[in-house]
């Protein structure tokens, strides 16, 4: 439960400038994605009831555990974009985000136990509270406003589009929000303190002046871990802050040809890049530079990957390895590497390729060379 208080919190402060325009539609479109995701948890909840494998059923589950935190995460900033007038669309969404974390409840539990029966018990009342909270975002949906009805009826105004978030930009809200609840704590105990350490010097019951004693002590205690936190947030902020503007001097550098680096350069037209994920897809002979993404234990939404493409998912022990792009130079492999880091995918790194074997960047210069 304090994981998704912070998360609204987080999304609270991110959309903040958005929110501000209450006509910005875009809660419906939030609220659609989130019972979208919530139905791609509902299959996998399914399935690791009926699958007999341990071992499936155990991956289905976290698979059903992704979908859903991110449709709470939806869901939740559906209710924070919506405008004050939209009451019945909020009551729906409200309801939907309760079913959503009644369902993530469940999996957490589900992947905990290890009684065969309560799993199961477990695994069908999640898939029965994920399918609830399905129907209930898309009936919220229905009350909230059209984005493409209010374009038509404003046709010559156009409303400025929201900020994209990315991982690190609500990380940065969530740290500086954390800064400054702890700051505010601290400023409450030391008034706290003052307050019982005045107490002290007039109370002349020995049993209050005991129990006064004991609650500046337990006090003070606190006074040392909350410091200790307040570092590690402004250390853990002050990274995200050098990580963002690193990140930004990517974005102004990052320049994405007209036929985009990720289809240019193996010498094929743009439309054959425009496919879903390609699984386990065979490269090329020869030298081939791509832009690996990340490794994630399982499948995971084209939609993470905000439009980049081609994306290849490749199967490796551990997981799914994910990398975008074919480049015969490393020139354009790196220009690829700034523009998908600029677009908040910071771990991205560039790999080579010699006739489908992997090679080091330094090997790979030389055979580019030749």
């Amino acid at each position: 439960m304090k994981k998704y208080a912070y998360l609204f919190l987080v999304f609270y402060v991110s959309l903040a400038a958005v929110s501000q325009n209450k006509e910005n539609c875009r809660s419906r479109e939030y609220v659609i994605q989130g019972a979208q995701l919530a139905n791609q948890s509902y299959t996998f909840s399914k399935l690791s009831y009926f699958v007999n494998s341990q071992k499936l059923a155990s991956e289905n589950t976290d698979s059903a555990i992704f979908y859903i935190e991110q449709s709470i995460m939806a869901i939740d900033s559906a209710i924070i974009l919506a405008s004050d007038s939209e009451l019945l669309a909020l009551d729906y969404s409200n309801i939907a985000k309760k079913f959503a974390m009644r369902s993530y409840k469940l999996l957490n539990a589900c992947r905990q136990t290890n009684d065969a029966g309560v799993r199961l018990d477990y695994a069908k009342q999640a898939t029965f509270y994920s399918a609830n909270a399905v129907t209930d975002a898309y009936h919220a949906s229905f009350y909230f406003k059209d984005c493409k009805l209010v374009k038509e009826e404003k046709k010559d105004s156009v409303p400025p589009a929201p900020k994209q978030l990315t991982k690190l930009d609500v990380d940065q809200a969530l740290f500086t929000l954390l800064n400054e609840h702890l700051v505010e704590k601290t400023e409450d105990h030391k008034k706290e303190l003052v307050k019982l350490n005045q107490e002290l010097k007039v109370t002349k019951d020995p049993a209050k002046t005991a129990k006064i004693k004991e609650d500046i002590k337990r006090m003070e205690k606190e006074d040392a871990a909350l410091a200790q936190k307040n570092k590690d947030a402004k250390e853990k902020l002050n990274t995200i802050n050098t990580q963002i503007d690193e990140r930004d001097k990517n974005k102004s550098a990052a320049i994405v040809p007209e036929e985009t680096v990720f289809s240019k350069s193996m010498k094929k037209p743009a439309d054959e890049w425009n496919k879903p994920v390609l699984l386990d897809t065979e490269l090329p002979m020869g030298l081939v530079y791509q832009v690996q993404i990340g490794l994630y234990k399982n499948t995971i939404m084209p939609e993470i990957f905000k439009g980049l493409t081609p994306i290849f998912a490749t199967t490796v022990p551990g997981g799914i390895s994910y990398s975008t792009g074919m480049f015969e130079r490393v020139a354009d492999a790196n220009q690829a590497k700034a523009y998908v880091k600029s677009i908040g995918l910071v771990d991205a790194f560039v790999v080579a390729f010699y006739n489908r074997k992997k090679v080091a960047l330094a090997e790979a210069a030389k055979l580019e060379k030749k």
